[in-house]
């Protein structure tokens, strides 16, 4: 049984499909996949995988979105240089009739998109000995999750909540340090002042060093003060290129 079919790698490999080289043996399929196919670099990136096929040579929102379409395919044809440069994006939804919430128009797909245009990428430059990966190259953030997982520290018992910082401490500067990092969903529900305090420390110190963040949002950037503060709001608006989506919600049609 081959893996070409498995693997992310497979529309860049020439031995795609090859019983002698695609297998579960293979140094990248292992080294991305891991050794059950669920871990390695691409599985601790956190995409869920309803995403995994998410490519730029398939984005399903060009009819609706022609604009973001021709931003994003565009952006990953030289996704190594414009992640390097920091390049990031903050995609929104304009909401309508139709779809007042502005959910499903493509957002998330967009930035999974890139997310996983380049890990495959970055994984040629590890198997060429271009460039090594030495540490984890991209993570993708639901934000409401994110905040469970700060909320955790002040529950249960005194080592429940040790445990829980740690936990959350690890994975906040995980978020930090990453070359690329995907924040889902940012600004659908109210925070307190310590979470947009340790938020805003990430926004910054991502702004700062230029690290590549892609947010994505169902309200535009003028409005993402009301449910967190005008600091978080004004670094996102100083560090990313604003790309709105417009359509109905895909997601009820299984397209999303």
């Amino acid at each position: 049984m081959t893996l070409e079919n498995q693997c992310l790698l497979a529309n860049r490999c020439k031995k795609a499909g090859q019983e002698e080289f695609c297998n579960p043996l293979c140094f990248a399929y292992r080294k991305f996949h891991g050794e059950s196919g669920s871990r390695g670099i691409y599985g601790l990136a956190g995409i869920p995988s309803a995403y995994m096929k998410a490519r730029a040579d398939n984005l399903p929102f060009k009819k609706d979105n022609p604009e973001a379409y021709v931003i994003v395919t565009r952006y990953c044809s030289k996704i190594l240089q414009n992640v390097d440069e920091g390049i990031g994006f903050y995609f929104y939804s304009i909401p309508n009739e139709l779809n007042r919430k502005g959910t499903g128009t493509g957002k998330t797909t967009a930035a999974i998109s890139i997310l996983n245009e380049f890990l495959v990428e970055r994984m040629i430059q590890h198997v060429k000995k271009e460039r090594m990966i030495e540490d984890f190259p991209a993570l993708f953030v639901n934000v409401s999750k994110f905040q469970n997982t700060f909320n955790s520290q002040f529950r249960g018992t005194k080592e429940m909540q040790e445990e829980a910082s740690a936990k959350y401490y690890r994975f906040k500067e995980r978020m930090m340090k990453v070359d690329l990092l995907v924040l889902d969903d940012i600004g659908i529900r109210d925070a307190t002042e310590s979470f947009m305090n340790e938020f805003y420390e990430i926004v910054d110190e991502r702004a700062i060093e230029q690290r590549a963040t892609i947010f994505t949002s169902n309200v535009p950037i003028n409005q993402l003060a009301e449910t967190l503060d005008d600091r978080i709001a004004s670094r996102i608006e100083g560090s990313t290129i604003q790309v709105s989506f417009v359509g109905e919600d895909k997601r009820k049609r299984g397209v999303f």
